[in-house]
Order: C-alpha cells, then structure tokens, then sequence
C-alpha cells in the first residue's frame, strides 16, 4: 500500500490508518487483520463480489437437483444476478495482473448461471422470457458469445431468420471492438440460418 516507505514506517501507516478506518465505522471488529491479511467482516458488510458468489452457489445447487425448481425461483433468481452481476469486474480502473483471473471467473460463473436459467425457460417454451434473458445479458456483458449463439438459435426455432442474422452481426461487431472474430461454432451457425430458406 506504501510501496515507497520502508518496512516499519509502512507497517505504521497501516495501523494508524487501520485505526481511524475502524473509528470512522464505529467498530473494530469490522475489519480485522491477521496473518498480515485485512479482511471485512460480512456481519458488518455487504459486498457484491461475495452476494454474487453467493447466489451462483445458490443457482448450481438448485439446478443440479431441480427437484423443486420453480418458475418463480427461477425469475428470481435471473432479476438478482442481473443486478449483482453489472460488467466486468474491475472495468475502467488501472489493469492488475489478479484483476484478470478474478474477472475471468466471476464472468464465467454468471454466463453459466445465466445459460441455466435461460435453458429453463427454452425447456418451458417460454420464448419471450428466452429472448428477454439473454437480451438482458448482453446488456451486463456485449462481449459474452454465448449469449449470442442461445439468441440466434431462439430465433432460429421461432422461425425469424432476419433477426437471427441481426444478432449475429450484433455479435460481429461487438467483438470487433476487441479485435476479435465470431469463434467457428457462432460463424457455422451463422451460416445454417443465412442458407436456409
């Protein structure tokens, strides 16, 4: 944190500014220190980061038992992880190399949990809630392909070929911005709804 004070002066500035952290808060106990590790405690503190573990925990679970999945939890559990889950973490500020492998794994965790929830709703052949899901989340991640492909395949079996090719495009462009192509599985894709008739 004071990478040009040396060793004891740093560890100073840490306990004085621990210290008036923990009086602004009204709690010590509200973030504790051990093994030269700062740590908030969640009886004092909501953090997105860990809601949205949370929830994703949550959504495996009931997936991998279904048992007593309902419409309701599902819709539930949709509208939450779209509000926790707003882009990717630690977008706008300066690149650290730890910010990519978290930011890596909470995106992956919330294109699977996502994925699930909107195969839940092929599966019921609730179409507009489909189309909706993944609208809904390109708008929190315009670069995640995935949700791309589950469009143009919902288009696709509703028969509305033109926009199937729109949400390709749609695609194209978004990943150009990263200096990227559309992978083969989307480009095949792509071309079965563009040659069929």
């Amino acid at each position: 944190m004071w990478p040009r004070i040396d060793g004891d002066s740093a560890h100073r500035s840490l306990t004085s500014t621990l210290h008036r952290l923990r009086k602004l808060l009204g709690e010590d106990k509200a973030i504790t220190l051990h093994d030269g590790r700062l740590t908030l405690d969640r009886r004092y503190f909501w953090v997105d980061a860990l809601a949205f573990d949370a929830l994703v925990d949550e959504i495996e679970g009931a997936f991998r038992t279904r048992a007593t999945l309902s419409a309701r939890d599902v819709e539930r559990f949709g509208d939450r992880l779209l509000e926790l889950y707003r882009g990717p973490l630690f977008a706008g500020e300066a690149e650290e190399p730890w910010h990519v492998q978290e930011r890596e794994r909470k995106r992956g965790r919330f294109v699977r949990a996502m994925t699930d929830v909107g195969r839940y709703w092929e599966e019921a052949g609730q179409w507009n809630r489909v189309l909706s899901c993944y609208e809904r989340c390109l708008e929190a991640d315009p670069v995640a392909e995935n949700f791309y492909r589950h469009l143009i395949v919902c288009y696709q079996i509703l028969e509305r070929r033109a926009e199937a090719i729109e949400v390709f495009n749609r695609c194209r462009k978004a990943l150009s911005a990263l200096s990227v192509e559309p992978s083969a599985e989307t480009r095949a894709l792509y071309e079965k709804v563009a040659a069929a008739d």
